[in-house]
């Protein structure tokens, strides 16, 4: 969605010192997308762990809480180097981000897939259910868990595809 505002503010940011230093620069928009790269990569592997886990596939001998407590601190640091590496990308090329149609799409995935994992966190960790030992779930809990889970997945997919995607629009 473009708007006059919308490009005036990515015009203004263009002209910014620190945006015209990351243009010039050999080195940091480079560097930049290696480190981006590699928290991507970091933070899609938890999230896909711990749907696989609540699908059971993945670490079935291990409680849930025991697989969301393993991957919940790689998610949480490499979302923050996603965001200062995304920052850091946009003010070197705010237009070519901030204005793209499928950049925008792209957000707005993530902010369903931080929705899906606060659903995870607020169905499965409640005081209700004993997460120190793995017990049974009722079939509510595993229909619940598999949505989720199968949602969390295919929001991952469509973020990596946006992603791709944006560097050929």
């Amino acid at each position: 969605m473009r708007t006059l505002a919308l490009s005036k503010f990515c015009l203004w940011l263009e002209d910014t010192d620190l945006s015209q230093a990351i243009q010039v620069s050999d080195v940091i928009v480079p560097l930049t997308q290696i480190i981006h790269i590699f928290a991507v990569s970091a933070a899609l592997s938890a999230c896909l762990l711990i749907a696989l886990r609540l699908l059971g596939y993945f670490a079935v001998e291990f409680s849930l809480s025991h697989t969301f407590n393993k991957f919940w601190p790689i998610f949480k640091v490499s979302t923050v180097v996603l965001l200062m590496s995304g920052c850091i990308l946009i003010i070197g090329e705010p237009s070519r981000s901030l204005e793209n149609t499928i950049f925008q799409t792209k957000m707005l995935l993530l902010i369903c897939v931080f929705v899906n994992i606060q659903f995870i966190k607020k169905t499965f960790f409640s005081k209700l259910i004993d997460w120190k030992n793995p017990v049974e779930l009722t079939n509510e809990l595993t229909t619940t868990g598999r949505t989720l889970a199968l949602t969390l997945i295919s929001l991952l997919i469509l973020i990596v595809f946006a992603g791709r995607w944006i560097a050929y629009t």
